[in-house]
């Protein structure tokens, strides 16, 4: 009996032993699970940490950023914008959540932003273009819009850069008109600058006129007392031959008053008055035409008779310096342009020459003017026998200030007004051939139709 309670006892005792390392591999098993899963856990809370912060971060940039940026589907419903473009929208971005980003653009561009939208969905981002945005009926805003593509859960967004370009557009503006302040400051200088001269060319046939004036009414009245006397003489001597004694005084008169000449010089007086006149009328008529503001619009003008106004305004400047040699097509088309704008351009370019040709010699030089139609306008040169262009000089010509006549001489703004009539004006262009110490040729090309650019909602 004891015996079988001892062997009983020493089982007992072996499966507690068998237990008791269970229950320890158990908990160490469970302790190490548990570790493994605090570092699992642990893991995971940095990764999300890691993640707000990034995402943190990323709003931070997002919002850091002057320009909108939209986040839209590829419907266009808005998804998440960044601070600019709330304040773009000017609506909080609660409200604009869903909402399709469409109909804040102008009605008239929408079919071009959605053909820009797919562009970027084919390409993978799109080129940059300027779109009108309508955030109030009475507040439309001017931007420039990049639109590019990315993909995320198997889904594909668009991310729509916009830019306000609302300061861009008026200072673009405010240089345009700076530059026709500019352009009419010159004018008007250079209108100053020939004033002295038209008033010479004025006095000289006006002083003819008033000496031809005056020799006539003195004539006028010695014929008129002849012809008086003459009439008496042809009454009386009607009746009898009685009269001789008024027939000799007639004789007298005839001789006195020298009635030859007056037949012979009276006509041409008149004659000459009349040119002066003519000339008077033709000058002051130029002047005129020159100096009138005239239309801001394109109209069709006609080229060789803004020449002839110019040629004949500028008269006192090249008519001691250069011959004129006028080689105008006498079928040359009208063009659309601003006539006092080309009136300018003309008076800058023969003045220019005049100046290089006097720069060059004190003989007597030409300035050759043509013009003639091309396929799809007309072509203009001004050739001139001056000091032409130094090469040092002739990339730098049409740049705003620069000049390389002496100080109080030359703005530097004349051929830098000229391209800009020419080429942003007119869309036109303007090149130049030049020897040194030969002379230099202008060729100006204006189109019959200028393309206008297209405007806004």
């Amino acid at each position: 009996m004891t015996q079988d309670l001892t062997q009983e006892l020493t089982l007992l005792k072996k499966k507690l032993a068998r237990e008791t390392d269970a229950r320890k591999q158990a908990e160490n098993l469970l302790e190490t699970k548990a570790f493994e899963l605090y570092e699992v856990n642990e893991t995971l809370t940095n990764s999300i940490r890691k993640a707000k912060n990034n995402s943190s971060r990323l709003n931070a940039i997002m919002n850091s950023i002057p320009d909108g940026i939209i986040t839209t589907d590829k419907d266009l419903n808005m998804l998440d914008i960044n601070n600019a473009a709330e304040k773009f929208l000017k609506n909080s971005r609660i409200r604009l959540m869903k909402n399709s980003l469409l109909p804040y653009v102008c009605p008239d561009q929408t079919n071009a932003y959605q053909d820009l939208c797919n562009k970027a969905i084919n390409d993978g981002i799109s080129g940059i273009e300027e779109f009108d945005f309508k955030i109030t009926e009475d507040e439309i805003i001017a931007t420039e819009v990049k639109i590019s593509v990315f993909e995320h859960d198997d889904e594909y967004f668009l991310l729509h850069l916009i830019h306000d370009i609302t300061r861009k557009k008026e200072r673009a503006q405010e240089h345009k008109q700076l530059q026709e302040e500019l352009a009419q400051s010159a004018k008007w200088e250079a209108v100053g600058q020939l004033a002295g001269g038209i008033a010479h060319e004025i006095n000289t046939p006006s002083q003819y006129i008033g000496d031809n004036l005056h020799f006539l009414n003195e004539s006028l009245a010695q014929i008129f007392t002849l012809l008086h006397n003459a009439l008496i003489l042809k009454k009386q001597s009607a009746a009898d031959g009685k009269y001789a004694d008024l027939n000799q005084k007639l004789d007298q008169l005839i001789k006195e008053y020298d009635l030859a000449y007056l037949i012979e010089e009276v006509p041409e007086a008149v004659k000459q008055s009349s040119n002066g006149i003519k000339q008077i009328s033709r000058i002051v008529g130029a002047m005129k035409n020159f100096s009138h503001p005239g239309a801001k619009d394109k109209e069709p003008f006609n080229i060789n008779s803004s020449l002839e106004t110019t040629l004949t305004v500028s008269r006192n400047e090249w008519k001691n310096v250069a011959e004129i040699v006028k080689n105008f097509d006498e079928n040359l088309i009208p063009v659309n342009c601003i006539p006092g704008a080309i009136n300018q351009v003309f008076l800058n370019l023969i003045v220019n020459a005049t100046h290089a040709i006097a720069e060059k010699s004190s003989e007597m030089g030409k300035i050759t003017i043509t013009t003639r139609n091309s396929a799809d306008g007309i072509d203009i040169y001004f050739k001139d026998t001056g000091c032409g262009i130094a090469p040092e000089h002739q990339k730098d010509i049409f740049n705003p200030f620069f000049t390389t006549k002496e100080v109080g001489k030359g703005s530097g703004q004349g051929l830098s007004i000229i391209r800009d009539i020419i080429v942003n004006k007119h869309k036109g262009t303007i090149d130049f051939q030049t020897t040194p110490g030969q002379g230099t040729t202008f060729h100006i090309h204006l189109p019959e139709h200028p393309k206008e650019g297209t405007s806004s909602c």
